[in-house]
């Protein structure tokens, strides 16, 4: 095992991105979660029922910008694994997988001109993918990249790892052909008694219940020329990143993550602490503890956006106050006048009265 005496921690580049702030639920694009069901020889009806302990059906990762919580997505490739019986599966897809999954970034990898360039181009960018992990890469005497999964919390995480690990180890063999294999690789997840199959598809030593997730490199393959670099289209794939790095809008706050997340469920039910944790991938429990560090609770967030929905029901449809107080989520009109008033100050009658008046609402 390479010596690990004389490393420091504090040397990695730090290529990626900060890790993900506790208030933010971390997310990962759904396609990805989509081509491992798709390398998962299950039947259809399988996979629905899989999906739908989460909540999801096939339709929702088909989405072209559809995201998922990362933490959804773990628990998915962990079951996934299940159902098939093999625990080496997220390694096995792995190495059938090229740049077309994760799109610019794996475009840009195995375009570069040298591993160098490719890892940390590949930790710097991605964001475009999920912001749940990072990359750390180091070029010193002992080149490697670390993996890591920014929420210790977040379990079971084995496919994953095992899939990030080879993954990056297949698109290096795409960039430097036959003659590279890699040094080590090191997991920090318990493994079998006899890593053979681990072994056998990356070609190199594999230790289990080390202190980091990484892919350790020869230094000679470090440095050495891609036989297929091609900075045009290294230049094209880093301009359109630069473009997906100017998002139109960002969630700064973690109510706000709950907030959009309340405007997907069903009008007509009062969503639930225990609702709203299962989308977003939380246990209840900590769904609760984080909106109490930022001074608010499900019920009052649940609160202000029925109350939104029911002005905009108001300004623009003839319903009485009574349905839209059902569509609101509640079951009789003193009560959702009382929440309709706490949070705009008049009545929902009044309301409407004043937007009729002024010719701003929709009953004429």
């Amino acid at each position: 095992m390479l010596d690990l005496a004389a490393q420091k921690i504090d040397s990695f580049v730090q290529m990626s991105p900060d890790p993900t702030e506790p208030s933010r639920i971390p997310r990962i694009q759904a396609k990805v979660l989509n081509a491992v069901l798709n390398g998962a020889p299950l039947p259809e009806t399988e996979v629905e029922a899989l999906l739908s302990v989460e909540g999801l059906s096939r339709a929702d990762i088909r989405e072209p910008h559809a995201t998922l919580p990362f933490a959804t997505y773990l628990r998915l490739f962990e079951r996934i694994s299940q159902a098939l019986g093999r625990d080496s599966f997220g390694l096995e897809l792995s190495q059938g997988m090229g740049p077309e999954l994760i799109g610019p970034a794996g475009y840009i990898f195995v375009a570069s001109p040298d591993l160098t360039h490719a890892v940390q181009a590949l930790a710097s960018s991605v964001f475009t993918i999920q912001d749940a992990t990072r990359f750390e890469v180091q070029t010193g005497e002992e080149p490697h990249v670390r993996y890591r999964i920014t929420d210790d919390e977040m379990m079971p995480r084995r496919q994953d790892v095992e899939f990030s690990l080879g993954y990056v180890d297949r698109l290096t063999r795409l960039l430097l052909g036959p003659g590279y294999k890699a040094a080590e690789v090191w997991f920090e997840h318990r493994g079998p008694a006899r890593p053979d199959r681990q072994e056998a598809l990356f070609g190199c030593p594999v230790f289990f219940d080390q202190d980091m997730n990484a892919l350790w490199f020869r230094r000679e393959d470090i440095d050495r020329r891609a036989p297929k670099a091609d900075p045009n289209l290294v230049a094209v794939m880093q301009h359109y990143i630069q473009l997906l790095d100017r998002p139109s809008h960002a969630i700064t706050t973690f109510s706000e993550e709950v907030t959009q997340t309340l405007a997907t469920l069903p009008d007509g039910r009062e969503p639930t602490l225990d609702t709203v944790a299962a989308r977003l991938g939380l246990g209840a429990s900590t769904l609760g503890r984080r909106l109490r560090a930022e001074g608010t609770s499900i019920r009052d967030l649940a609160r202000r956006h029925g109350v939104e929905l029911a002005a905009r029901l108001l300004a623009e449809t003839r319903l009485t106050i009574f349905e839209i107080a059902e569509r609101s989520g509640y079951a009789e009109t003193a009560s959702f006048t009382r929440a309709f008033r706490s949070v705009t100050g008049e009545s929902p009658r009044h309301y409407r009265s004043r937007l009729a008046a002024s010719g701003a609402g929709g009953m004429g």
